[in-house]
């Protein structure tokens, strides 16, 4: 087929879109965390279950991700080889990002939503020092997903 065939072009789209969705939505919520963070509990409730659901979506862009990438191997007709050391980088890459995302974004944004449901809904989330643990986790898994990013452009876009 190769990669100037029609089915190339698709798979390297959805490849593209997954990673727009995936790495967007992380970004994304990052600003909406924020703005949670500055709010009272009974303001950052919806914002932060709005995020929750966010970040899902953006969790199946990763795995689109991956899934698209390893089809577009052998598609390429040998130009591009699973041995080529940016893909091997490049996966190492998705698998940090989706262990993040397990590990620390997912298991913090649902902490970080129950305690702004469990304390008084006049309390600024900002003030609660659980909350303030809870939203330095969510900022270090949400800058290393962020840092993946940039790493993962560089291999994309000089594949060395």
């Amino acid at each position: 087929m190769g990669t100037g065939s029609a089915i190339y072009r698709i798979v390297e789209l959805l490849h593209i879109v997954s990673a727009i969705v995936g790495f967007g939505g992380v970004i994304t919520h990052g600003f909406y965390n924020a703005k949670a963070y500055a709010s009272t509990a009974g303001e950052a409730g919806p914002i932060l279950r709005a995020t929750q659901s966010v970040t899902n979506l953006a969790h199946f862009g990763f795995y689109g991700l991956f899934v698209f990438g390893i089809v577009l191997i052998p598609l390429s007709d040998s130009v591009h080889s699973f041995a080529d050391p940016w893909i091997s980088a490049a996966f190492l890459v998705i698998f940090a990002v989706i262990g993040i995302a397990h590990g620390l974004i997912r298991p913090t944004m649902r902490a970080l939503t129950a305690r702004a449901e469990a304390v008084d809904p006049g309390t600024v989330l900002q003030n609660d020092p659980e909350v303030a643990g809870l939203a330095k986790k969510l900022a270090l898994g949400e800058g290393l997903t962020q840092l993946l990013l940039v790493v993962a452009l560089v291999l994309m876009i000089w594949q060395f």
